[in-house]
């Protein structure tokens, strides 16, 4: 049925999600019980609040977000790639890349790496324009989408935690 593997670890993501709305369900039952008529409804409050309190998780996690692509963007060389020659420097990559040139292929030893430093060196440049490019484009898309996340929890939180205010003070101006 499922070939991709097991099917349970998508479950550990569900399991926390369906908690927190059981959860929430528990909250709004016991805060709108009761029979007295003159109690306003509770439930809009809760949906005020969640929402309040969703976008501002969303904001802080997208917040982190950007400032994290915005190191990577302001230091390209220095991102997170852990697979690969270094490119911090053209030192660091001729000592990383002569390593892996005597890493064993299915067996065999590699055949010996007859690079001149000049093609070396020509090589290393151009890796490291396109280290350039594809951080800049990485971060550049992280950046604007978390702009967009958290310019939308804004608005939501602002909107809702106004809502919220004038329930509120509708409430206690019909008490």
């Amino acid at each position: 049925m499922f070939t991709d593997g097991p099917f349970w670890p998508s479950l550990l993501w569900v399991l926390p999600l369906l908690l927190i709305g059981a959860v929430w369900l528990a909250v709004a039952v016991l805060v709108n019980r009761g029979e007295d008529v003159d109690r306003p409804n509770r439930m809009a409050h809760l949906y005020g609040y969640t929402v309040c309190m969703i976008s501002l998780v969303v904001g802080l996690i997208t917040l982190a977000s950007i400032l994290g692509a915005t190191f990577d963007r302001a230091n390209p060389l220095q991102s997170d790639n852990p697979f690969g020659a270094s490119l911090a420097s053209f030192e660091s990559y001729e000592a990383t890349y002569r390593r892996e040139q005597a890493v064993f292929e299915r067996g065999e030893v590699a055949k010996k790496d007859s690079l001149s430093e000049a093609a070396l060196r020509t090589r290393y440049e151009a890796l490291v324009r396109d280290r350039i490019a594809a951080t800049s484009y990485r971060t550049g898309k992280s950046i604007t989408i978390g702009l967009i996340f958290l310019v939308l929890s804004g608005v939501l939180f602002v909107t809702h935690w106004r809502w919220v205010r004038r329930l509120n003070g509708a409430q206690r101006a019909a008490a």
